[in-house]
């Protein structure tokens, strides 16, 4: 009788959909718009989460909203992913306090602003970094440690700039667009990730990555006519919420993606299909 899927099949997949590998996870950025669903997901899962960023203001903020027994689990350490001392500094804390993580999102991005922004060597560099080198220099770091374990799950979040264009006339008179920089630090970080999905397969790590597309910035609410601009070319009609990347992100981080690795999961209302 050939192989179908039964009632029963589906019963034991709804209960072990929701395992979650091992007991830490280390996310950049990871209280700020995009990164604080992954920290959340994580805490409600009971994981230990290491926040790593320039600054702590939003870490405290975020720290602020959580309940007594969650304080325990999220801790904060300085780190500038345009300065390769600080990448070193927090690996060696994670090897003197020899810490496996199971998990790294890397969600921080550092990157300038404009269609003809005016680059110096300095300005090049640390864009290059910002946007793809330092990420990379971390993750090799870590992959050192999560290959000792043989498992491990990875996630870069990407941007609609690392596989789409951008319409330079949505920005109206704001020179906000995206630098030429970010659009190929995004695009080579995307490589990235599929790069070490088949090269770190046989450690059982799995990479993949999400590329989100408009949500709300923060800070002053964006102007009318800027958002009418942006949503005349999402199929959807609305900017996205953060809570529509729940689904998104509980999926990568579960056993409910134990056989994907290498791909980009794209949550943007339907904006990339033009």
């Amino acid at each position: 009788m050939k192989e179908l899927f039964t009632i029963e099949n589906l019963k034991k997949i709804k209960k072990n959909s929701y395992k979650i590998l091992g007991d830490t996870a280390i996310i950049t950025g990871g209280c700020g718009r995009i990164g604080s669903v992954f920290t959340s997901i994580f805490l409600s899962y009971g994981l230990k989460v290491i926040i790593l960023s320039r600054t702590n203001n939003d870490y405290l903020n975020y720290k602020s909203t959580l309940s007594i027994s969650l304080k325990k689990n999220i801790t904060w350490l300085k780190f500038d992913l345009i300065n390769p001392k600080s990448i070193e500094i927090v690996i060696n804390w994670l090897k003197k306090k020899n810490i496996q993580p199971n998990y790294l999102v890397n969600n921080a991005s550092y990157s300038f602003r404009g269609k003809f922004f005016n680059y110096n060597s300095k300005s090049v560099n640390d864009e290059l970094w910002g946007t793809f080198g330092g990420s990379f220099y971390f993750t090799e770091k870590i992959l050192k440690i999560m290959r000792k374990k043989k498992s491990g799950n990875i996630i870069f979040v990407g941007s609609l700039w690392g596989v789409n264009s951008p319409r330079f006339k949505t920005y109206l008179d704001m020179d906000i667009g995206p630098s030429p920089l970010v659009s190929a630090g995004k695009a080579a970080m995307l490589q990235y990730a599929k790069h070490l999905a088949s090269r770190e397969s046989e450690f059982n790590i799995r990479i993949n990555s999400l590329i989100p597309g408009w949500f709300p910035r923060k800070g002053a609410e964006e102007r009318k006519d800027y958002v009418d601009e942006i949503k005349k070319n999402i199929p959807l009609d609305r900017i996205g919420n953060l809570q529509d990347l729940v689904t998104a992100v509980d999926y990568l981080i579960s056993n409910k993606s134990a056989y994907v690795t290498g791909q980009n999961i794209v949550v943007d209302g339907g904006y990339s299909i033009y």
